[in-house]
């Protein structure tokens, strides 16, 4: 009878102790990225396949939903309110059907490739949902070999199952609401291009501008890691050679790196320059001033994903299938609107969205 290999064999091909390989095979926190992708590389060399109860089931499933978040883990700290509401939307309709949700961190596109096959091989889940899509998106293609249903949350590059915001829709009515209110200069901080939601927010801008008669600048396009500290940096690199009257930033966390640049430089918000951004939190609500964003409904599409993910796992048809979770604008302080008149908050209904249909 042959051996299989056994987690002991894969910490000694990774150089690392057998608790350790544990925690990087299981997705556990205290290991570095860089460990977490040695062990995953030698489970895979040696075609390790650790026992799972899914053996033990009569269905052969095992009731496990994996959550792949393919970001550093700067970039998930820097963005908790979005992943915390997500993952509520997604647990809540895990839990209402018998399901566990299991998160796994990767910290490239390459390590999800390697932690998605690790899965898939093992028979350690029966779906996957991942966030983040990016443009080149490797693990895509392993999903679709081993046939695991699965969804995406965000927009992927080719057909898959999907749920996200029209984020083209998201970034024409930030800038729209900017225009309505005199701007004509607008920076816009966008995030990395490598995050397919940066570029459909960015081509918003664009279609805004464009309809308004607003002539594009490049100069006014900027871009930052979805970190305020890299935020605040472009900010105070651009502000001193290019004139604007108003800011649109991608992301919560980069429109408050952007107004503490501006107030390091004595400008103030929204008196000299408005600011817009996108994501609805707690950040948002309580900073000073309190920010003007676009709700994404984070929960609602946390919610949409698992039901159509379930729905593939239990009628075991594969579907590629586009949903669109509609965004909404809410009105504060930091657009200036309401500057001098008392504040408050106001909701708006969002541009028109795409229609759900064929991904």
């Amino acid at each position: 009878m042959i051996r299989g290999a056994t987690i002991r064999d894969v910490a000694k091909r990774a150089g690392v102790s057998v608790s350790t390989a544990s925690l990087a095979l299981n997705g556990k926190p205290g290991v570095s990225a860089e460990t977490r992708a040695r062990v995953l590389r030698a489970a895979l060399e040696l075609d390790y396949h650790p026992h799972t109860a899914a053996k033990n089931l009569a269905d052969g499933r095992t009731r496990t939903i994996g959550l792949i978040a393919p970001i550093s883990l700067e970039h998930l700290f820097s963005s908790a309110s979005f992943f915390m509401k997500l993952f509520r939307g997604l647990h809540h309709i895990a839990q209402r059907k018998g399901y566990v949700l299991s998160l796994y961190i990767a910290e490239s596109d390459d390590e999800a490739a390697l932690q998605i096959k690790s899965l898939v091989r093992s028979r350690a889940v029966d779906g996957l949902v991942i966030t983040n899509p990016t443009f080149t998106s490797p693990y895509l293609e392993e999903i679709r070999r081993y046939r695991v249903p699965f969804v995406v949350i965000g927009r992927p590059v080719g057909k898959a199952p999907f749920v996200d915001n029209d984020n083209q829709a998201v970034g024409w009515m930030a800038t729209r609401h900017l225009i309505e209110h005199g701007h004509k200069r607008i920076a816009f901080i966008s995030g990395p291009d490598r995050f397919t939601f940066c570029q459909d927010r960015l081509l918003g801008y664009r279609k805004a501008l464009e309809e308004a008669g607003v002539p594009y600048s490049r100069e006014l396009v900027w871009r930052s890691e979805i970190v305020e500290e890299d935020a605040c940096r472009v900010v105070k690199e651009n502000f001193p050679k290019i004139r604007f009257t108003a800011l649109l930033a991608a992301t919560d966390v980069q429109a408050v790196g952007a107004i503490r640049a501006l107030k390091e430089m004595g400008i103030k918000v929204p008196r000299d320059i408005s600011v817009v951004c996108v994501n609805e939190s707690e950040l948002a609500r309580h900073f000073m001033p309190s920010l003007t964003t676009v709700d994404l409904h984070e929960r609602e599409l946390g919610r949409r994903a698992m039901e159509l993910l379930i729905q593939m796992i239990e009628d075991g048809v594969v579907r590629e299938k586009g949903i669109y979770v509609e965004a909404s604008l809410i009105i504060r302080e930091s657009c200036g609107c309401n500057y001098g008149k008392g504040g408050g908050n106001e909701k708006e209904q969002g541009a028109p969205q795409k229609k759900s249909g064929k991904g």
